[in-house]
């Protein structure tokens, strides 16, 4: 598996209301080839949520590289940078963040309506992903029809519309129940699996990690071990 994502030496610091600076990442070296799925765990507070919202381009780090197939994507004015989420990265957070004014269709639909494409292009696509995570009878169905696992399904869904290179996923079980997680770590495992889907995922639940094909542990910042997953 060739690697699609490298980070060098990633720091990143926030200011503090005593004019100090709070180091949340240090010194982070990362290599992710193509077609795999890692997990990142670790305590709260250790930076596994900063790190990931960095390789998705929603911040800027403090210092050090992050190369998409082998751009500096820091090089990219604000604009370029949104062009790429939209374009090039898949967001699951906990929170579904899902439109509750349009049914699921709509909602998958929404990253492809951002770039500016038509939706008598892409109403088909979005379809044929809704029938890939199970959902193709649901598709007129607004969030608050649907249970929390079919939202964070949906989620999943949009995430896939636009065909990116990365899946980043937040705590994307955080807030479901024991069943639906299941089914929803079965559909990332499939994903890369089945379609080779590149997913990093940030989790406490230790049975999506167990999923992964490798573990990576953060503490105080750093990664603490990058253990390659025999179970994955």
């Amino acid at each position: 598996m060739q690697p699609i994502l490298y980070t060098s030496d990633l720091y990143k610091s926030y200011p503090t209301a005593t004019g100090d600076e709070l180091e949340v990442l240090k010194g982070i070296d990362l290599i992710v080839r193509r077609g795999e799925m890692i997990a990142i765990i670790g305590p709260s507070g250790v930076g596994k949520s900063t790190l990931l919202h960095i390789l998705g381009a929603l911040d800027r780090p403090t210092h050090g590289t992050v190369e998409v197939d082998g751009v500096e994507i820091f090089d990219f004015s604000d604009r370029e940078l949104a062009d790429f989420r939209n374009q090039e990265i898949g967001f699951v957070f906990q929170f579904h963040h899902l439109l509750e004014e349009f049914n699921a269709l709509e909602n998958v639909m929404m990253p492809s309506l951002i770039g500016g494409l038509r939706i008598p292009t892409i109403r088909n696509r979005a379809m044929e992903i809704l029938s890939r995570v199970g959902l193709a009878e649901r598709w007129s169905h607004r969030p608050g029809e649907l249970s929390g696992g079919e939202q964070q399904r949906v989620a999943v869904a949009r995430a896939l519309m636009n065909e990116p290179k990365l899946i980043l996923a937040d705590e994307p079980s955080g807030n479901l129940d024991s069943a639906s997680a299941n089914d929803l770590h079965h559909l990332l495992w499939q994903l890369t699996r089945n379609e080779g889907r590149t997913i990093i995922v940030v989790t406490h639940n230790l049975q999506l990690a167990r999923l992964a094909d490798r573990i990576i542990t953060m503490d105080d910042g750093r990664i603490k071990e990058d253990q390659r997953n025999d179970n994955g």
